[in-house]
């Protein structure tokens, strides 16, 4: 896990941090909410309109946890998914439960028991079966990194994975890719702007606000001058900056809000926000 300054995080348990004026710009306004996925990482706080009546998604940053897609197909039954990440898939895991269970993760430092290789390859099996019954119909899935631009197979073009996404449907945007969020900066704040009418709400965790911050405040204030923000969350996985902003944030953006600031000013919300990490306390700050 990545610590970005030299304090630990046991340094910010029961403390509230208080942002400066200068983050004015990422309080959330008033809108009706409620979670979806799981109580921890990868569930994510949306107004409870967006769930009910999303009939499009366009995620990328699957890793070895859909549950988040799977409550929203739940609640939406004709609800299409582009789905995109190179590390996920029905053949990843196939092919890393059988590793597992024949020579163990060449990644552990010490050399699995049998017990321990067989209960791995039972996890990732069943994520292979579990992703294969999914990812199928109207829930497309494509093995491939989202770019700028693509000059490999293993890559697809922003503009090629988002190709005949609003023709139809009211969509929502799902994106957590640990920090290459910045790379698609430009191309998604134009795509934004042409198929705002279309994009109800965006989903996204940004990484490394500290030392990208440039890239930060322009990624979130493009998005937000077209989807407003009505939720954000600290990823207690790492520290706050020394100005008191988390390292990493999950931020809703969404149209289905009221035109005035939430009355709300600290987080996290109880009964709606959870640790992503559950051995850690959550991150507190308030505006």
């Amino acid at each position: 896990k990545r610590i970005a300054t030299s304090c630990s995080r046991s340094s910010y348990r029961g403390l509230t941090m208080k942002l400066s004026p200068e983050f004015q710009y990422l309080r959330p306004f008033k809108s009706e909410l409620i979670r979806v996925g799981p109580k921890g990482d990868c569930g994510y706080v949306i107004p409870k309109s967006v769930a009910e009546k999303t009939n499009g998604m366009y995620s990328i940053g699957i890793s070895t946890n859909w549950e988040f897609e799977v409550e929203m197909a739940k609640r939406n039954p004709k609800l299409k998914i582009s789905a995109f990440d190179r590390t996920s898939g029905w053949t990843v895991f196939a092919f890393v439960g059988l590793r597992d269970l024949l020579r163990g993760d060449p990644s552990e430092s010490e050399k699995m028991s049998a017990i321990a290789r067989f209960k791995s390859a039972l996890h990732y099996l069943n994520l292979s079966v579990r992703f294969r019954i999914f990812f199928s119909g109207r829930k497309k899935f494509d093995r491939k990194w989202v770019r700028e631009s693509s000059s490999l197979k293993s890559e697809i073009s922003f503009a090629d994975s988002i190709h005949g996404l609003f023709d139809k449907d009211e969509v929502m945007l799902k994106i957590d890719i640990e920090g290459g969020e910045y790379e698609l900066s430009k191309s998604l704040i134009e795509c934004l702007k042409k198929n705002s009418k279309r994009i109800n709400s965006v989903v996204m965790e940004f990484h490394d606000t500290r030392v990208r911050r440039i890239e930060f405040e322009y990624l979130v204030q493009g998005i937000s001058s077209v989807v407003p923000i009505v939720h954000i969350h600290g990823n207690n996985c790492v520290v706050v900056a020394p100005d008191g902003l988390p390292e990493v944030v999950e931020i809703t953006f969404a149209k289905d809000c009221e035109s005035n600031y939430s009355d709300i000013l600290s987080f996290p919300l109880a009964g709606l926000d959870f640790p992503n990490d559950k051995s850690f306390p959550d991150l507190s700050f308030s505006f």
